[in-house]
């Protein structure tokens, strides 16, 4: 395995040279986006064809998945099973996000924080909490600010959608309860999902 640092911004991966040796040159890669970082993205499908244009036949990437409570069809369930939003914005994040009002916004006196529900995303079958913060002054009206996602999804309809963009599901690992790692191979184009590959993860499943 090379490995090896880069300071960048994981949005612009196309422009870095360092990624993109000959094909003839470069053994497989695998991407990983790890530790919520799925989770925060606006519009997760459109960063993974534009980010990863430059990946090979059977590159691997490994994601990090929270998964979906309920159905985002349902938000009363949603807002009763979902730890997270029943627990309210923990005291660790809104003091971590708060910062930058603190010292940005005019005449605050007081941050307050809490949960948006978005049911209509674009990774079917998923939805996402935001972090709301209300600004409150006595010299001016409130003002608010949406400050962190995090998504939430149901595996199934994850794997479909990766899969129309060429990326097929080779193998999954739940862990903690509401999270599950999942793996996946970039497929030849024109090779239909499900074919002509075997992970090791599979073969060793009794």
């Amino acid at each position: 395995m090379h490995v090896w640092a880069l300071q960048g911004n994981f949005h612009h991966l196309p422009p870095y040279t360092a990624l993109h040796r000959p094909a003839a040159r470069r053994p497989r890669r695998l991407y990983t986006l790890l530790g919520g970082t799925l989770a925060h993205l606006d519009r997760e499908l459109r960063f993974l064809q534009q980010s990863l244009l430059d990946c090979d036949v059977d590159d691997l990437l490994l994601l990090d998945v929270p998964l979906a409570c309920a159905a985002c069809t349902d938000r009363a369930e949603i807002k009763r099973r979902d730890r997270l939003f029943a627990e309210r914005v923990p005291a660790p994040y809104a003091a971590w996000l708060a910062g930058p009002l603190w010292h940005h916004c005019p005449q605050v006196e007081r941050v307050d924080f809490h949960w948006d529900l978005e049911t209509q995303c674009p990774v079917p079958g998923s939805y996402a909490l935001h972090a709301v913060a209300t600004v409150k002054s006595s010299q001016r009206a409130d003002r608010q600010f949406s400050l962190f996602r995090l998504g939430r999804y149901d595996p199934a309809q994850l794997a479909h959608c990766l899969s129309e963009i060429g990326w097929e599901e080779i193998g999954a690992e739940p862990y903690g309860g509401e999270h599950s790692l999942r793996l996946y191979r970039k497929r030849p184009e024109g090779q239909r999902a499900g074919s002509g590959w075997i992970h090791p993860w599979e073969g060793s499943r009794g």
